[in-house]
């Protein structure tokens, strides 16, 4: 059912289309040509542009935050490096050793101090260095940066059990820890790196290494990755925020990390609103994440579709006025000839007025014009011809002659020539009497042996100006091929060529006549050994033989032994078509042979036909 109904819509619309005019159908055609490619073009462009831009963020924003991994991690590592200097220092065992023995330590605190400071102003990463001892004493700090210091945090705002239990986890090693500290109602970020002190010789725990890092150093290395001003990056230790340049929505980025803990590349969270990268750092188990709004990183596709909608705009308003040109271009010639085919079945044969095209339908206009004047010509000369047949019909019942009339009378000039003894002209008159009798035929066809018979009357006739002995004929013809019926007067127009252009020149000859039947195929030979023909005008006799048009009778220049010929041609192909074939050859001093071909069964088949148009004919004069 479902099918059936979309062959009746499918149906439906080519009844519509037929019914449409043309220039409708070329508008319809030209949208669909123009805005099919455009629209596919314009989704597909901005799928691709997408997909380009997101994917060069993403390889843009992922080289980014590796750089910034690195720096990071290499500042991490230096740092560690400088905790690890720092328990080095044999001043360090010594302050701690005095302090829980309650001897006076000044002299190594100031020279343990006197080397933090040196440590403070060469690394301007670190902020504060503080020494803690193993009862939970602070026993030195050091904040020469003129910044907050580890004394005024501990145990402030970090109580010492919390750092002693940081620094147990590390075991030795250094802990980093990121902590939010509340300050006159606002928040400050603070990054403490922790680590225990072990005596060098016997291995026990005595202490607690301290250093508080300075959070600049993460907006000095986004400030010379990060070029983009819509882009926002940070860095995220313990869910907290350390350091963060632009804006982020930092609840949805904290759930976004919660789900990269055990990955080790980039991975790229996307939503309606943001595209966020993220990256772990596993050293200190922090994040560096990027974020960057949807519509801001779009901000180009967006324009880019706008201009395709543009671009659709313009080429439906230039495609419309194109096509209307076009339509109105095209339609004028062809309303021209529909008024003029509408003209002629009211019988107005008038021309169309020139409309100085040369394209094809001005080729149309120029054939539809040339028909015209020829049915005018043709209408004309049909009417004048009745004309004519009248008043021939008026002299013939004026003068009451008639076939019979003239037999009577070359019966009578024969009668007398044979009383008188001249043989000559009775024999004339014979062979003049049979000439008419065939002329007067209104049969079409003979038999092969009656066309034979008029020529041999006819080349007797001739003989009376070349002599009898200066020109014969020779006849050879299968008895088979006697009784075959041929077009009437088919094969004396070649005779007469013979011997008017092949003989006369010569002044004697000889004419071969034949006919044979061979393969299905009556075969019609007509020779002389007459003075023959030059190959270039031989040639040119075949070109001329070779044209299917009537133009050739109409020229000028043309010798009568052409036309004679083309005559022959036209009548085989009118009758037989490509059933029948005709050649010429020729040798200048050699004589001239021409040969006619025709299927035996074409030559029944027109025969039939011949008889049927006549019984019509017989009909419609009965009626």
């Amino acid at each position: 059912m479902r099918m059936f109904k979309i062959k009746m819509i499918f149906r439906n619309l080519i009844k519509y289309y037929r019914t449409i005019s043309i220039d409708k159908k070329f508008l319809a055609v030209s949208y669909i040509q123009i805005f099919i490619p455009i629209i596919l073009i314009g989704v597909l462009s901005f799928r691709i542009s997408s997909d380009l831009i997101f994917k060069k963020y993403v390889g843009y924003t992922s080289d980014v935050i590796k750089t910034a991994r690195l720096r990071i991690v290499d500042k991490i590592n230096e740092l560690n490096s400088i905790t690890q200097d720092i328990l080095y220092q044999t001043e360090l065992y010594n302050v701690l050793d005095k302090s829980m023995k309650n001897v006076d330590y000044y002299d190594e605190v100031a020279s343990l101090t006197n080397k933090f400071r040196k440590i403070i102003l060469g690394h301007l990463d670190v902020q504060s260095i503080g020494v803690f001892t193993k009862e939970k004493k602070l026993c030195i700090v050091d904040n020469t940066s003129k910044k907050v210091g580890l004394d005024e945090i501990i145990p402030s705002q970090i109580s010492f059990e919390k750092v002693y239990d940081i620094a147990a986890k590390g075991n030795g090693k250094p802990v980093w820890y990121v902590a939010s500290l509340k300050k006159d109602k606002e928040s400050k970020v603070v990054i403490l790196v922790f680590r225990s002190i072990n005596n060098p010789q016997t291995l026990k725990f005595e202490g607690i290494l301290a250093v508080m890092i300075n959070t600049e150093l993460f907006d000095k290395t986004f400030s010379e990755l990060v070029a983009e001003k819509s882009q926002a990056i940070a860095v995220v230790g313990d869910d907290i925020f350390i350091s963060t340049k632009g804006e982020m929505n930092e609840k949805k980025i904290l759930k976004f990390m919660s789900g990269v803990k055990n990955e080790n590349g980039v991975v790229t969270y996307t939503s309606n609103e943001y595209i966020v990268n993220v990256l772990p750092i596993k050293q200190v188990n922090w994040y560096i994440v990027t974020s960057i709004p949807v519509k801001i990183l779009f901000e180009d596709i967006d324009k880019l579709r706008m201009w395709l909608i543009i671009l659709c705009f313009l080429s439906f308003v230039i495609t419309s006025a194109m096509s209307l040109m076009l339509s109105m271009d095209f339609l004028k010639p062809i309303n021209a000839i529909v008024e003029a085919t509408k003209r002629i079945r009211k019988g107005e044969y008038k021309t169309i007025e020139n409309l100085d095209r040369k394209d094809e339908l001005g080729i149309l206009i120029d054939n539809f014009n040339n028909m015209v004047i020829k049915i005018n010509h043709l209408i004309n000369s049909i009417y004048k011809e009745q004309i004519t047949r009248k008043e021939a019909e008026l002299k013939v019942l004026q003068t009451q002659l008639n076939p019979h009339f003239l037999f009577n009378i070359l019966e009578s000039i024969n009668w007398l020539a044979q009383l008188n003894g001249v043989s000559q002209i009775s024999d004339v008159v014979i062979a003049l009497s049979k000439l008419l009798e065939v002329n007067l035929k209104e049969e079409k066809f003979l038999t092969l042996e009656e066309e034979i018979k008029y020529i041999t009357s006819y080349v007797s006739i001739l003989k009376i100006n070349f002599g009898e002995e200066n020109l014969k004929l020779e006849v050879d013809v299968d008895r088979k091929a006697l009784k075959l019926r041929i077009p009437k007067l088919l094969i004396q127009p070649l005779v007469e060529n013979s011997i008017f252009h092949g003989i006369r020149p010569k002044g004697f000859g000889k004419i071969f006549l034949g006919g044979y039947i061979w393969n299905d195929k009556l075969t019609i030979i007509v020779k002389d050994d007459g003075v023959g023909i030059t190959p270039e005008k031989l040639k040119g006799i075949r070109q001329d033989l070779e044209e299917d048009n009537e133009v050739f009778l109409e020229q000028e220049g043309r010798s009568y032994t052409r036309i004679g010929l083309l005559n022959v041609v036209k009548r085989l192909k009118l009758i037989y078509g490509k059933d029948a074939s005709f050649s010429i050859e020729s040798l200048p001093q050699r004589g001239t042979t021409i040969k006619i071909e025709i299927f035996m069964d074409a030559l029944s088949k027109a025969v039939e036909e011949s008889l049927q148009e006549f019984s019509d004919e017989g009909e419609e004069e009965d009626v």
